[in-house]
């Protein structure tokens, strides 16, 4: 994927999950040939360091966790090397997600 061309924005992160329809991630369990949602992950991460207006509304314990990570936090990449602990992540950030966009549909409509 390539670099996005602006800050991140509701729109960026619903297009990247829109790549894995249908997945519950709180329920995804771990397979064989490996995590199918690590680049997710990681993409999601990347996003959610980056300064932007969308950004400073994310909830704290998204931004602070995404800032570790990307920083490289001994204790942060540790708690992620698990991947019940990225899916819980990406499921509790693809919820928040969703209330954004039915607020953003009500107060435009």
């Amino acid at each position: 994927m390539k670099p996005l061309a602006h800050p991140p924005r509701l729109d960026d992160y619903l297009h990247l999950f829109a790549l894995y329809p249908g997945v519950e991630f709180w329920s995804a369990r771990p397979q064989a040939d490996g995590d199918p949602y690590l680049l997710l992950f990681r993409q999601v991460m990347r996003y959610m360091a980056m300064e932007s207006a969308f950004n400073t509304d994310l909830p704290s314990p998204f931004r602070k966790a995404a800032r570790g990570y990307m920083d490289g936090a001994p204790d942060l990449r540790r708690h992620f090397q698990a991947p019940d602990n990225r899916n819980f992540l990406l499921s509790d950030l693809l919820d928040w997600l969703h209330l954004q966009q039915r607020r953003r549909k009500r107060s435009a409509g």
